[in-house]
């Protein structure tokens, strides 16, 4: 199976190809974790400058939690199709019976659980990707502001694209606490991530 040390034109024809797996969970880990990699690249950039001491504990800070912040991400990227491999398979359970019926619900629900808990964990560490980019974007290195913009953009990016997998994992789990609780936490994150966005965006805009 494709994995985290595999190269982008590897997971791109991945995800070309004409199969179930890798998706959208996937590239959206993937996007996550270059964010984290522009994140890493800012901060470094930052450290080096003696202009910009003040805030050298901040981009050492930054620096630091970009690397595992990208390697999570990528891990997820893998996680995603094996969480999806299991949706499939619970799906292919025979359905001739209602006993039958109703183990193949109850592993349908747990594999779609599951795939959204890899799903959730991408939500947050996207986001929290998106919020080093704004530090970054803010006081790091001028230049490379629009490379901490970047950042923000795609952590974002793979924010929206975690939920939307979330809702659409537990769409069918009508009653059910512990989905509707994810949803909703999911929503209440990604908020908070749009609107770092949408600052990160404002403060571009006037330096453009």
């Amino acid at each position: 199976m494709i994995g985290s040390h595999d190269s982008v034109e590897t997971w791109t024809d991945a995800l070309a190809a004409a199969s179930a797996t890798p998706a959208g969970g996937s590239a959206a880990a993937i996007a996550a974790a270059l964010a984290a990699a522009l994140v890493g690249m800012v901060a470094a950039l930052t450290g080096r400058r003696e202009s910009y001491a003040a805030v050298r504990s901040e981009s050492a800070a930054a620096l630091a939690r970009a690397e595992p912040l990208r390697r999570r991400l990528l891990a997820l990227a893998s996680e995603d199709i094996e969480a999806f491999d299991e949706v499939l398979q619970a799906l292919a359970l025979p359905r001739g019976t209602e006993a039958e019926i109703a183990r193949r619900g109850a592993a349908r629900d747990a594999a779609l659980k599951a795939a959204a808990a890899v799903q959730y964990e991408l939500l947050l560490l996207a986001g929290e990707t998106v919020d080093l980019a704004e530090v970054l974007a803010d006081r790091g290195l001028r230049s490379a502001a629009g490379d901490a913009a970047s950042a923000a953009f795609l952590g974002a990016a793979a924010s929206r694209a975690a939920y939307w997998a979330i809702r659409s994992n537990l769409r069918r789990m009508h009653e059910d606490r512990e989905a509707e609780r994810m949803c909703e936490q999911a929503l209440e994150r990604l908020e908070l991530v749009e609107a770092t966005e949408a600052r990160v965006l404002r403060r571009l805009s006037e330096w453009a």
